[in-house]
């Protein structure tokens, strides 16, 4: 009999070792949650925990873990760690995902990132009428490789940049997971960094990374220039000063992103600046 249970604080090492066990394989993939078990042990007890209540959730059958789906919640969406199953038997995946958002019910918006080799779980996103947003290529550049500029005009974020910063953003992701303020109150996470460009007090573009010293690694989530400041190179400018920025901590080894595959300026770029593919994902959206 496969049970379905909301899983507690002293549980999480389980549930890492099988996200761990599973992620490992590209036909269970799910993107952006690692497969070591220290680093995803870490993000859990980061991002999942909310006043003591684990957002994750697992299946059961003889006492073991055979699927699990966790929520990261913020402004109302939850990006979703999952659905994971060892054992890919939809109807039991259907009860967990059944249980699990029946006890959320603060998220108005989902989102999965699925390997484009994890064909159970797309199939599975039909079942639960989640919806194709885009397909993603998941880049990393390594330390090693990337040549630092010697001149950078970037600068930290400021308060007096927000209205401005605030425009671009609403302007370039306007349905995206993180609002401009949301990404504000996460700067207070020291290791994050909002880097912005701008020339006679006018914001020209910016970068958003998130960092985390223990993993060695930062992803950039955001960066986007002001359309007025278009087809002058700053875009190449910005993401390599952001770079420099980033690279000077000597915690961090990587930095990875996540882009749209059809974005081919913006892939050009990428690859141009050393960005190598890992993965190859695909971004489904599901609405209450």
């Amino acid at each position: 009999m496969t049970t379905s249970e909301q899983l507690t604080i002293d549980q999480l090492e389980e549930a890492a070792a099988f996200i761990a066990a599973l992620n490992t394989n590209k036909k269970f993939h799910i993107g952006f949650c690692d497969t070591e078990i220290e680093d995803i042990l870490n993000d859990l007890h980061e991002d999942f925990i909310v006043e003591n209540q684990v957002n994750i959730f697992v299946s059961r059958h003889a006492g073991h873990i055979t699927g699990l789906v966790g929520f990261d919640i913020y402004d109302g969406i939850g990006e979703v760690w999952g659905p994971f199953s060892s054992e890919q038997h939809a109807e039991n995946q259907l009860q967990l995902w059944h249980f699990a958002t029946a006890k959320i019910d603060e998220i108005r918006k989902f989102i999965f990132f699925i390997n484009k080799e994890n064909t159970f779980q797309q199939q599975f996103m039909d079942t639960i009428e989640a919806k194709k947003s885009s397909d993603e290529l998941y880049l990393k550049l390594a330390k090693a490789t990337f040549q630092p500029v010697e001149a950078v005009e970037s600068k930290p974020y400021s308060k007096q940049d927000f209205a401005q910063f605030e425009a671009i953003h609403s302007q370039e992701f306007p349905n995206t997971y993180y609002s401009a303020k949301t990404i504000v109150v996460k700067l207070h996470h020291s290791a994050n960094q909002l880097v912005i460009l701008k020339e006679n007090h006018r914001v020209q573009g910016y970068a958003y990374f998130e960092t985390d010293d223990t993993q060695q690694s930062s992803h950039l989530e955001f960066i986007a220039i002001a359309p007025d400041y278009r087809g002058q190179g700053l875009g190449k400018q910005l993401l390599n000063e952001a770079l420099t920025l980033i690279f000077k901590n000597e915690a961090i080894t990587q930095v990875t992103l996540t882009v749209n595959n059809t974005n081919t300026e913006a892939n050009r770029l990428y690859y141009q600046t050393g960005f190598q593919k890992v993965d190859a994902l695909v971004s489904y959206l599901l609405t209450f």
